[in-house]
């Protein structure tokens, strides 16, 4: 019987020995911002009902104190032959400011990665026209890509921007190339499933999508496309970014990004565009930079003559490698916007929201921490 146990224990002893433990990792960025808004209301949103419409004016200011975007999580990889792994996340949203977004998933997948034939995830994931934008720089309060009308789910002044990626799409599938031959040339495929029963015989719900992008020698330039992913219709994004230092002895990067949004059920298509610098900062002890930003958008959620535009300037300074300081300020207007402005609460019925349709103007100023763990 000892001589059986001890045969067992040999066996799984190598087993078990080379399981590679995950790794826990994350982030916290608390930031801190002053934010003065204006909302006129022009009643004039002819999408909505006569009685839905009310005199909506917003002009106020607020100081905030805000987990932007921090995160724990899990992940590792196993082999499982000479250049096959498998490999995992579990990752997951954190309020640190105590508010009630806690453990909303974020990256949660289970693929494979094969020196040759690439890597492929299943789960939720980054969507193509999300993995292509390195062009956006701001921090904080202005990382604010997506957010195409008013809402009254943070604050009825709110600076808008062109329609973005959400932040993981679930039930998907995604692959990205392996390197060509050693070409500077990177592929991705994705296909997210609706889920949904229909008698129709086919899956009209169904979400896909790629990019294709090419870097070398500080330039990088991509392309992508996706059907019923980020929107219901039709996205296409390019992308492209040159570091300066490669030909001229200043330390910047410049960045262009346009987008255009077809809607399935709105009649405009949204038209974007974004234009940035970053430049690195040579007389400080640790890495610095400075970095300016605008963004640029017409007929925002498909609506005809709703636009808006944002301007905005910040920082870093790389305390540690893994402790970084932003700061930053900057401007958004709004024209002709359009949404839920804000709720009426001196209305006893239980739908008190107030639909507007005008004029924004949103500043604020701000700066905050980043910890890596």
């Amino acid at each position: 019987m000892k001589q059986t146990l001890f045969a067992l224990a040999c066996a799984v002893l190598p087993v078990t020995t080379v399981l590679a433990e995950p790794t826990l990792s994350g982030r916290i960025f608390m930031v801190a911002n002053y934010v003065d808004g204006e909302f006129k209301d022009d009643n004039t949103n002819d999408d909505m009902a006569d009685d839905r419409r009310q005199n909506s004016d917003v002009n106020g200011d607020t100081f905030e104190i805000e987990s932007h975007k921090s995160y724990i999580g899990l992940q590792g990889d196993e082999p499982i032959t000479a250049n096959t792994d498998v490999i995992y996340e579990l990752q997951y949203d954190i309020a640190v400011d105590g508010e009630s977004r806690t453990f909303d998933s974020r990256s949660t997948y289970l693929g494979l990665a094969n020196d040759n034939y690439g890597t492929l995830r299943v789960g939720k994931y980054f969507s193509p026209i999300d993995m292509i934008n390195n062009v956006a720089v701001t921090q904080g309060f202005w990382d604010n890509l997506g957010t195409t009308s008013l809402s009254e789910d943070t604050r009825p002044v709110q600076a808008l921007n062109m329609v973005d990626a959400p932040p993981r799409v679930p039930d998907s599938i995604s692959w990205i190339s392996p390197k060509f031959n050693d070409l500077p040339v990177e592929v991705a495929l994705m296909y997210a499933a609706s889920e949904v029963f229909s008698d129709s015989g086919n899956n009209d719900d169904d979400g896909y999508g790629g990019y294709i992008t090419y870097g070398q020698d500080g330039l990088v330039a991509s392309i992508g496309y996706d059907k019923d992913i980020d929107i219901i219709g039709d996205l296409v994004r390019g992308t492209l970014t040159y570091d300066m230092s490669n030909i001229t002895d200043v330390p910047v990067t410049l960045g262009a990004l346009y987008q255009r949004a077809d809607y399935d059920n709105r009649s405009e298509k949204e038209k974007g565009f974004v234009l940035s610098a970053s430049l690195k900062l040579s007389n400080f002890s640790r890495p610095a930079s400075i970095y300016a930003q605008y963004n640029d958008a017409t007929n925002l959620d498909g609506r005809d003559d709703a636009d808006s535009n944002q301007f905005v300037i910040g920082g870093q300074y790389d305390i540690k490698e893994n402790i970084i300081a932003h700061a930053y300020a900057g401007i958004n207007k709004g024209k002709n916007v359009q949404g839920v402005s804000g709720s009426d609460t001196t209305d006893t019925d239980s739908d008190n929201v107030v639909f507007g349709s005008g004029d924004t103007e949103i500043i604020a100023i701000g700066g905050g921490l980043q910890y890596y763990f």
